[in-house]
């Protein structure tokens, strides 16, 4: 008799456990757009945050059940993706990548519209990556100090490829400009197989393109990378140095992080960080990411939050001290 009645109560607790099962997560659904849910990417087509953000929206789709679409939103580049999520109803019906090209833009180019730091929900990192600082195969420019030693020899001569005044590509060299009292040229371009173009034929002297593009070009022999701006050597090329084993204030890695609307609710942002996390955490996903030269780095909502306020805090002080303006 004892034995049937602990089945009995085992069974019973199972039902308790179903039950409150299928009453939280379709009173989880219930708090997602009806029908699909629109991932804004302020980049056009083809670029990293691009990829990464179809590649993640597909996984979504999959383990959410809701249909999760990319737009591309690349007017006033990328602040009005910025502005629209920024300025969106935070019922989880429109969420967005940031990049680390915002933290600047925050300064350069201040939008009175929305909050550039309460206005978001930070849902989690999803992944860094560093730039790369690359000449052709052929150059006389042997290492990254060398690059700088040549620079204090030719004050306002060397020149190195951005995508755009005010981009993470021009204010971080400004930043090692500051930290090592040299002065270079910089060469803007639209995009950057342009400027590719231009390094190898010897009109510009160095390439600063992101691990995410630059590495099939140091791959196949055409360029050869003198530093990384991450804080560590980049796992995905061990054996380029850092630029902070020349210049140790100087540590950087791009990234990508996951943000919705100020005010979306605290379970919804939770159910989407860890639904992230486990995207982020599969192998296959993880081996895609670096092939593309980036790495996975999921966080907590609290951790992205600070992460971003710590780059907008950082760069607003290098512009301040380069003198950094954009029209």
């Amino acid at each position: 008799m004892t034995d049937m009645i602990d089945y009995a109560r085992r069974d019973v607790l199972k039902l308790a456990a179903i039950a409150s099962t299928l009453t939280f997560w379709p009173a989880m659904a219930q708090q997602w757009p009806a029908t699909r849910i629109r991932l804004l990417v302020g980049t056009s087509p083809g670029g990293s945050p691009d990829v990464v953000g179809r590649m993640l929206a597909e996984r979504l789709s999959d383990r959410l059940g809701r249909a999760v679409y990319v737009e591309n939103v690349t007017q006033a580049a990328g602040a009005g993706a910025y502005r629209t999520i920024a300025r969106s109803t935070p019922d989880g019906g429109t969420i967005g990548i940031l990049t680390s090209g915002y933290a600047p833009e925050v300064t350069l180019r201040p939008d009175s519209s929305y909050d550039p730091f309460a206005g978001f929900t930070f849902v989690t990192m999803i992944c860094t990556y560093p730039l790369v600082y690359a000449v052709p195969a052929n150059s006389s420019i042997a290492s990254f100090p060398d690059l700088l030693a040549k620079a204090k020899q030719n004050p306002g001569k060397l020149t190195y490829t951005i995508t755009g005044y005010g981009s993470g590509y021009h204010i971080l060299t400004k930043w090692i400009e500051l930290e090592s009292g040299v002065s270079m040229i910089a060469v803007p371009y639209p995009g950057i197989a342009a400027g590719v173009a231009d390094v190898l034929s010897g009109r510009v002297d160095v390439l600063v393109d992101a691990s995410t593009s630059v590495m099939p070009h140091i791959q196949s022999g055409q360029f050869r990378a003198l530093a990384v701006s991450s804080a560590d050597r980049f796992a995905l090329m061990p054996d380029v140095a850092t630029v902070s084993e020349t210049l140790p204030n100087v540590k950087f890695s791009s990234w990508l992080c996951l943000a919705a609307p100020s005010g979306m609710p605290a379970a919804l942002t939770q159910h989407l960080n860890a639904e992230v996390k486990g995207i982020l955490d599969a192998p296959d996903f993880t081996k895609r990411l670096m092939e593309l030269g980036s790495v996975p780095d999921p966080t907590t909502p609290e951790q992205a939050r600070h992460i971003v306020a710590d780059e907008i805090v950082r760069w607003a002080d290098v512009i301040r001290r380069g003198n950094i303006k954009v029209d």
